[in-house]
């Protein structure tokens, strides 16, 4: 009885401050699905094109252009197509597992614990990938040191779960399912941005530097 009055104080207290004091975890998932969105469209190009150049050893003049080659690029298309399909298997089987516990161990622990491990796991798979530009390394390589270490942090999973669940205890009972709306807005609105932004084609490279400084500010928060 006395935990309930308490949270019903807290919610009141909560609502009588200014706008800005209810900004909490919305940057957090603006700059992590802004990143991600932008990445998306530059990592599909980066591994058709890895799997042109090593995988089959074909001309970076060839790859480049790989379109006007028909039977090459469904050569490549094969190899790319089985490398989503484990790649899916390996970034979503240890989220699946972990998604029937890390909801009660965030009620016991606090959403923070999970919400910096999914961002770690990010961060992680951010820094390992850019690794891969290397021109040795194959395109399965993206599996064994990128997605699935990152996959064991609950990554995607990790940050979802807490910044939604950070939003429901942190609101009022009146204001909670607008904030959830506008949590829902914030990383929904990032789609079209990054996909737009992605499509300038930026350097590789260039891209997973452009995630650093926006993961960075999420984990200080």
């Amino acid at each position: 009885m006395e935990s309930k009055v308490n949270a019903y104080s807290f919610s009141e207290e909560k609502a009588k401050l200014p706008w800005y004091k209810y900004v909490t975890v919305e940057p957090v998932m603006f700059f992590y699905m802004l990143a991600f969105m932008i990445t998306s469209v530059i990592e599909q190009t980066f591994y058709v094109f890895k799997a042109c150049t090593i995988n089959h050893g074909y001309s970076e003049e060839i790859c480049h252009n790989i379109s006007s080659y028909k039977e090459i690029n469904n050569e490549v298309q094969v190899t790319v197509s089985t490398f989503h399909q484990w790649n899916g298997i390996a970034s979503h089987i240890v989220p699946l597992l972990l998604a029937f516990f890390i909801g009660s161990y965030s009620d016991k622990r606090g959403r923070k614990a999970i919400l910096l491990a999914g961002l770690l796991g990010k961060l992680y798979f951010s820094i390992v990938i850019t690794l891969n530009t290397i021109k040795a390394w194959p395109l399965e390589y993206v599996i064994y040191t990128a997605a699935f270490p990152s996959a064991l942090t609950g990554a995607d999973l990790s940050i979802f779960a807490g910044c939604f669940a950070y939003i429901s205890d942190a609101s009022s009972l009146k204001n909670r399912t607008l904030r959830v709306g506008i949590l829902d807005v914030v990383y929904l609105s990032t789609m079209p941005t990054g996909v737009a932004i992605g499509e300038y084609n930026l350097p590789y490279d260039c891209v997973y530097a452009v995630i650093f400084p926006f993961i960075s500010l999420d984990l200080l928060k």
